[in-house]
């Protein structure tokens, strides 16, 4: 009798389990939202976004293609809205019931084609952004994770609130400002602007190709300063300023607590 007593029970607790799977209370759905907009090259992504990761990547197409996947309860407390003009697109996530009990354990993720020849401005309150190689302008802003970009021609705009960012690299001048993580980036022809790169907490290393020209000023005020190039000027530990390669465009290196290298391709 209290074996069949402990069965018993254990039959009651399984189906309770089912039961609240059933309702969706331990299991979380999943979304999917897909859509296309015929444009020509030159044209921008916008995504502006309250929250989710962002993935961008080109192809040979004439076509934006955005993949939205929503997790939980984001299915219910984020609106996806769409807006296609001649060869722009713009995509925006607006998020309601920002509450702890309101929002739990929810993801969304903005996964984008775009032409080759393509702009894209992104801005995201919570979530990382992945651009691979594209031709064209390069804007994104995170509040809160990482940013990394592959091959971009074209100039590059990117800031963190809280991430590291990565760029393999850049034809062009590059901004790039991160308030808690490192900088590493790879220059692999001549910029026609300045740049910049500053961390409040991390490393900066920037590769340049040998025959680049800039005029450097790098500085950390918690490491040391290095650079492969012949430097014209004053090099210090913690700062060095002054002509690579007779000089041009700035390229200005700063953090706040770490080390700074200038490295050869």
């Amino acid at each position: 009798m209290r074996t069949l007593g402990i069965l018993l029970a254990a039959s009651a607790l399984a189906f309770t389990a089912m039961s609240f799977s059933n309702d969706g209370f331990s299991k979380s759905k999943n979304e999917v939202i897909e859509e296309s907009f015929r444009v020509g090259e030159g044209g921008t992504l916008k995504i502006e976004t309250d929250s989710g990761a962002i993935q961008v990547v080109s192809h040979n197409s004439d076509t934006v293609d955005v993949r939205v996947e929503r997790k939980g309860k984001s299915r219910e407390n984020m609106t996806i809205s769409f807006d296609h003009d001649g060869d722009d697109v713009r995509v925006k996530g607006d998020k309601k019931g920002i509450g702890v009990f309101n929002w739990g354990s929810s993801s969304v993720k903005f996964i984008v084609k775009v032409p080759n020849r393509y702009n894209v401005d992104l801005d995201t309150s919570g979530g990382s952004i992945v651009i691979a190689a594209l031709i064209g302008e390069v804007e994104a802003y995170t509040s809160g994770g990482s940013i990394k970009l592959g091959k971009i021609v074209g100039d590059v705009n990117v800031k963190t609130s809280g991430g590291s960012i990565k760029v393999d690299d850049v034809a062009g001048a590059i901004n790039a400002k991160t308030s808690g993580g490192s900088i590493r980036i790879s220059m692999s022809r001549q910029p026609e602007h300045d740049s910049k790169l500053s961390t409040s907490g991390g490393s900066v290393t920037a590769y340049l190709k040998s025959d680049i020209a800039v005029d450097l000023s790098a500085s950390t005020s918690g490491g040391r300063v290095s650079s492969d190039f012949n430097v014209d000027g004053s090099v210090r530990r913690t700062s060095i300023d002054g002509e690579i390669n007779g000089g041009g465009p700035k390229l200005v290196l700063r953090t706040s607590g770490g080390s700074v290298r200038v490295e050869k391709l």
